[in-house]
This record gives structure tokens, sequence and C-alpha cells, in this order.
């Protein structure tokens, strides 16, 4: 079973903002698992955070969140890596 993390445990786990995890989710590149529609918390799960650490490789990689994102609505992980490398 996923373990459930808050938005701010999860930002200090991929070494990132609140607000980044807050922007990544209004633009869809990665949506929290769950959601108290109570009070609007966000919460990560392990699946989430692995993406998020994704994320902090391809940016690396110099790709555009917009890239990024069409990456993980794929999880073609495998052949962008290929490619990234054939162009260096």
């Amino acid at each position: 079973m996923d373990r459930i993390y808050t938005i701010g445990e999860a930002a200090k786990i991929v070494n990132a903002t609140e607000e980044t995890l807050r922007h990544y989710d209004r633009i869809g590149v990665v949506k929290p698992s769950k959601r108290n529609i109570a009070n609007k918390y966000r919460y990560y799960s392990d699946d989430d955070i692995a993406k998020l650490k994704a994320i902090h490789v391809l940016k690396c990689m110099d790709m555009s969140l917009a890239e990024i994102k069409e990456i993980l609505e794929h999880d073609d992980f495998t052949h962008i890596f290929e490619d990234q490398r054939a162009k260096n």
C-alpha cells in the first residue's frame, strides 16, 4: 500500500517548494493522488513522488515542463532518455 504524503512532506522529499508542487498541479504536470475537498489539501502517493523525482531529472536534461508533461502522460521514460542521449 502506498504511503500518503502531505504537500510539505512531498516537497521536502523531492527538494522542491510547496508552491512548485501547486504549480505542477495547476498546469497538470503532476496531480496529487488525493485531495481533501473540504480544505483543498493535496496528498501525494509514492507514485507521485517518483514522478516528481523524474521531473527533476528531466529538467536537468533541459526539458521544458510541456515536454515533461507529455512524457509523464505517456510513461515513456526509456524512449525519451534514449532520444535525449542521441541529441547530445
